[in-house]
């Protein structure tokens, strides 16, 4: 049996965020929503955005045991008027911001280079950078007066490298994601801020579809031929990888990019 010592230190240790308050943007589905569950588990107040409050019906339900509490902005990072009401209404219903994990996104295949038109350009540009900067911006502003606050931009293995499988303009955005978290890391350290990344290989969400649906066999070759693992990233790895770098073991981890891809990038 316990003592009462031993049963309140993992309490402490389950519900390490209780009282904080963190946004996941993009939070209700894939890589977001395995976030948005890892934070509330524990004990975090998460606020989710998204294009789609029936996704965020069904991340409600799904959560047990529930240590935190989640609520529901609907808001597309592109455009300004939405993030004008999201960061509104967080400092109105909860008046700080600890942590914010910026995890919304839209996917491109690859096309070739010379036949890649401006309004694709523009549309995953206007997502995947302006989105993430002008998140970023505001986040920033809020955890100044604060004074602290962590920042997690997911990035991705083509922020590394190039890509067959993406767009010239997705990987230009994980590129520049990258850069927008080293500039931030370095500005802000002083303001008890930190920001960091966390750079995914092919992960295990709705985006994997098309691959699965060819087959166990094909999926697995094809990710094998991608890394030493042969597996696809399980979410539920980034999500924990996000909750430590929020956690006070992180406390000196600052600009960093976690790459979680089964040793893709150290393959020649």
């Amino acid at each position: 049996m316990r003592n009462n010592d031993e049963h309140r230190t993992l309490n402490r240790t389950v519900n390490q965020f209780t009282g904080k308050v963190a946004l996941v943007t993009g939070g209700t589905s894939g890589i977001g929503a395995a976030v948005a569950r890892g934070f509330i588990t524990e004990g975090a107040t998460v606020i989710v955005t998204g294009r789609s409050e029936e996704k965020f019906r069904q991340l409600q339900d799904s959560e047990h045991p529930l240590h935190g509490s989640i609520e529901f902005i609907a808001a597309d990072v592109s455009r300004t008027t939405d993030l004008d009401t999201l960061f509104t209404s967080i400092r109105t219903r909860h008046g700080r911001l600890d942590f914010a994990i910026n995890s919304a996104g839209i996917f491109d295949r690859s096309q070739s280079f010379h036949d890649y038109g401006d309004p694709d350009w523009e549309s995953l540009i206007a997502t995947n950078v302006t989105g993430v900067f002008k998140c970023m911006r505001a986040q920033l502003a809020m955890m100044i007066n604060g004074g602290s606050g962590v920042i997690i931009n997911i990035a991705s293995v083509v922020a590394q490298r190039g890509s067959d499988r993406a767009s010239p303009a997705y990987v230009a955005a994980k590129h520049a994601v990258l850069g927008l978290t080293r500039q931030a890391a370095v500005e802000y350290a002083g303001h008890g801020i930190r920001v960091n990344a966390i750079s995914p290989g092919p992960t295990l969400t709705a985006m994997a579809a098309p691959l699965l649906a060819e087959g166990d066999d094909v999926a697995t070759t094809v990710v094998g031929s991608l890394n030493p693992t042969s597996q696809f990233v399980d979410p539920q790895t980034i999500a924990a990888t996000a909750v430590f770098l929020c956690s006070q073991a992180a406390t000196n981890i600052n600009g960093a990019d976690f790459v979680i891809d089964g040793g893709q990038t150290a393959r020649l």
